[in-house]
């Protein structure tokens, strides 16, 4: 019979009794914390969720509210870290686009960075409206990191046309 080694570690980690590395000493804890970052790996690529630490410098597309009043429908995103001057807006065919770029920042070039678990690059999220929209009247705000997009209802929207159906010849 062949025998393989399972376990992510090697095979002199598994005597490790001192109580530091639980994962060097038992396989489920190993197999668990490869299965939480094999999923969070998985969300992060699906642009759901917040990115994962050590992302390799993917950003996740910003979390939003769509929110609706009477006269208008509201786009509210989280871009923390960002200035209006790194968002790019497109409305198109009923379709809000949010894009981006967030740089890294390093201010001091001699310092040896140890960790990094901020999340820097480009990022864009496409907003299905599902509503007329009186797109000349669109306009946007962003203040402490946190776009607001406010887009107004078309007058054409909520009237319902009956469309008579007719036998085919």
């Amino acid at each position: 019979m062949v025998r393989r080694n399972l376990f992510p570690v090697a095979g002199t980690d598994l005597g490790n009794r001192t109580g530091r590395n639980v994962a060097a000493r038992d396989p489920f804890t190993a197999l668990q914390t490869e299965m939480n970052r094999l999923f969070d790996d998985l969300w992060q690529g699906l642009g759901t969720g917040a990115p994962a630490a050590g992302a390799g410098g993917a950003l996740a597309a910003p979390q939003i509210d769509l929110q609706e009043d009477d006269e208008n429908l509201y786009v509210v995103a989280e871009l923390p870290g960002m200035s209006e001057d790194d968002v790019e807006l497109t409305y198109n065919d009923g379709v809000l686009r949010i894009a981006g770029e967030k740089k890294a920042e390093h201010e001091d070039q001699d310092r040896q960075v140890h960790v990094t678990e901020r999340a820097y690059g480009r990022f864009e999220r496409q907003i299905p409206l599902h509503r007329a929209v009186n797109e000349e009247q669109i306009s946007a705000a962003f203040k402490d990191g946190v776009l607001t997009v406010t887009l107004p209802k078309s007058e054409a929207e909520g009237q319902a046309r009956r469309i008579e159906v007719q036998r085919a010849a």
